[in-house]
This record gives C-alpha cells, sequence and structure tokens, in this order.
C-alpha cells in the first residue's frame, strides 16, 4: 500500500494525520492517540486533534504567509504606480473596509456591469505583480463560500498590504484621480 505523505502550506487551515498503529507495542500504546502535522519537512507530534489544529493554524499565520508578508517602501511604491485606475479604485475601496467586499459591491463601485469585468480588473492587479516578481496573493485574497449551490465571493486586501498602504498613506486623492 503506498503511503500518502500530507503537508501544510499557506493556504491549508488544518490538517489532521492520525497515526497508524505500530508493530512494537509500547510505541504502539504511546502512538495510538498522537497525530502529526508536517509543515515545509518538519514534523510536529501532538497528543490531541486541538493541538495539531492550533500548531497547524499558527503555521498558516507565520511570518512568510503572503497575509503578512511586510512590503518594502519601494516595492510598494512601485507597484501602485503601475496600477491602472480602476485597479487602484478597488485596492482603496478594499482598503476601507476591514471584512472586505462582495463581488457585485466591487462591481457597483467601479461601475462595471459583470464579474467578467471585475476578473480584467483583478487579473490586472496580478500582472502588475506578478511583473514585479510579487505573489500576488500579497495583494489581495477573495475567500469563496457557498450559499445554496451559489458562490458569494469576498475579496480583501491582505495585512501586510493593508500595513503598506497605511504606512505610506496609500491612497491619496491624487492616487485615484484618472491619469492620462
Amino acid at each position: 500500500m503506498k503511503s500518502r505523505r500530507l503537508t501544510i502550506d499557506n493556504n491549508a487551515s488544518c490538517v489532521i494525520v492520525p497515526l497508524r498503529k505500530h508493530k512494537n507495542r509500547c510505541r504502539q500504546k504511546k502512538m495510538a492517540n498522537e497525530f502529526e502535522v508536517e509543515y515545509r519537512g518538519v514534523t510536529i507530534r501532538c497528543e490531541t486533534a486541538e493541538e495539531a489544529v492550533s500548531i497547524a493554524k499558527r503555521l498558516g499565520a507565520s511570518a512568510d504567509s503572503p497575509n503578512t508578508q511586510p512590503w518594502k517602501t519601494h516595492e510598494f511604491e512601485e507597484f501602485v504606480e503601475r496600477l491602472q485606475h480602476r485597479q487602484r479604485k478597488l485596492l482603496a475601496a478594499l482598503l476601507e473596509t476591514s471584512e472586505g467586499l462582495l463581488d457585485h459591491q466591487l462591481c457597483s463601485h467601479l461601475n462595471i456591469a459583470s464579474n467578467r469585468a471585475l476578473a480584467g480588473v483583478l487579473s490586472g492587479i496580478t500582472k502588475v505583480a506578478l511583473a514585479q516578481d510579487i505573489d500576488p496573493a500579497r495583494v489581495y485574497k477573495l475567500i469563496r463560500k457557498y450559499e445554496q449551490g451559489l458562490p458569494i465571493r469576498r475579496y480583501v486586501v491582505t495585512n501586510g498590504f493593508g500595513e503598506a498602504a497605511s504606512d505610506n498613506s496609500w491612497p491619496s486623492r491624487e492616487d485615484l484621480e484618472e491619469r492620462e
């Protein structure tokens, strides 16, 4: 039987792995109720599922997580300078609220007709980030839930981007004006 190896990355909220019983009886008693969390090649053993979940959550919010990774001033300034008007306007709207905005709210705010047009604006943000070797997950995140089979999409800026915007007093009134 081929063994599976589960790992945690920055996108996982938690992984609980019950360990198999071992042939060694002494070890079997000790391991019967343990759980393992593996993160970047390091295995952490826990006595309870709750401990495993707690560790997994803490690892998911580690300092190198795209959500919390700090921005350097020059990379932030260069990033926002390259953004087009609607992209700046979208990020400015997301910065105004800690809980984020739903897709239809963003469409209304940007005066665009559909999620397809919104996808174009978001794609532009991603392209600017990638052109600067910035992980787009450092800018915003999409939280997707389903209600009655229909997707509910909420967009939120990351903590790192929010802090960089605050540190750089962004956006100013001039940042949100359409450039020629």
